[in-house]
């Protein structure tokens, strides 16, 4: 399985540091991802490659033009003549505080994609007409970020770490937090006393019965 993530951005180096490291970099070493940042700069038909300008109305701020943006998603193929394309196994999804809560359902949902095409924002927001070019809109929590790139991400690693073999240990993955809706038990490692606090016993015991109902017993404390 391959699955590709196309993220428009105005700030495409923010995405390529964090998307060429740890899991997201040996996934898409290892040709299982990969992930394309798009600089919706690039399609501004201004010479001063500008974005954004004054809401209609007056108002606070700037908001996002929907030109560049609509110009991005034409050159990757996704819209033509004004409308969207809809394409088999593609999803656009737009960050948007106001969107449909991100959690590891939707993840795994993304992860069954082919392509899924992330629209990342900034300033006051997108011209309402961008809304007419994408699938969903998604937030990852009711708080205030300077822009959707660290949404981007969140949302790119989640989905990711599900396809098969980006991971690695695929054991590991049927155990993670919020599988089967539960959280993970808690861990311990080497010392087994530090400064007094000590392993419970029943982890050093060898008794993988006990040690599987300790664990059952003490999820989501």
């Amino acid at each position: 399985m391959f699955m590709r993530f196309d993220i428009l951005t105005i700030f495409p180096d923010l995405i390529y540091q964090y998307g060429n490291d740890s899991i997201l970099g040996r996934g898409q070493r290892n040709d299982l991802i990969d992930i394309k940042a798009h600089n919706f700069r690039d399609f501004s038909a201004s010479k001063h490659h500008t974005v954004d300008d004054k809401p209609f109305g007056g108002g606070p701020g700037m908001v996002l033009q929907v030109e560049p943006i609509y110009r991005c998603l034409e050159n990757l193929g996704l819209v033509k003549n004004g409308k969207k394309i809809k394409k088999f196994k593609t999803k656009i999804i737009i960050m948007d505080p106001d969107g449909k809560k991100f959690d590891q359902k939707m993840a795994k949902q993304f992860s069954k994609l082919d392509n899924l095409v992330i629209i990342c924002g900034r300033y006051e927001g997108f011209d309402e007409r961008v809304y007419k070019f994408v699938d969903e809109r998604i937030s990852v929590g009711e708080y205030v970020l300077a822009g959707g790139e660290l949404p981007a991400l969140t949302i790119t690693e989640a989905t990711a770490r599900l396809i098969p073999g980006v991971l690695g240990n695929f054991k590991s993955l049927e155990e993670e937090t919020f599988v089967e809706g539960t959280i993970e038990y808690p861990q311990y490692t080497r010392p087994e006393n530090f400064m007094g606090l000590k392993v419970p016993s029943v982890l050093l015991s060898g008794d993988h019965k006990k040690i599987k109902q300790w664990r059952q017993k003490n999820i989501n404390k």
